[in-house]
């Protein structure tokens, strides 16, 4: 009886900690998951800022050129 007792602890023990572990994991996941979203979301916006930079910086090359040529 004694040795089936101790079996059993064993076996819920490793079972315990197995649910802890899983858990443990699965938290981790979602905190990655939400990283990946919100660096996904600031290169979104970084993407959107450099294409107004870039529009920027056309335009003021434009006004530049026009201006060399014109004086």
């Amino acid at each position: 009886m004694p040795l089936l007792l101790a079996h059993l602890m064993l076996i819920f023990g490793s079972l315990a900690v197995l649910v802890l572990a899983a858990l443990r994991l699965w938290k981790q996941v979602r905190l990655t998951r939400s990283a990946a979203v919100e660096l996904k979301d600031r290169a979104a916006e970084l993407g959107i800022r450099v294409t107004e930079l870039a529009e920027r910086l056309d335009s003021t090359q434009v006004t530049e050129r026009l201006a060399s040529r014109a004086g």
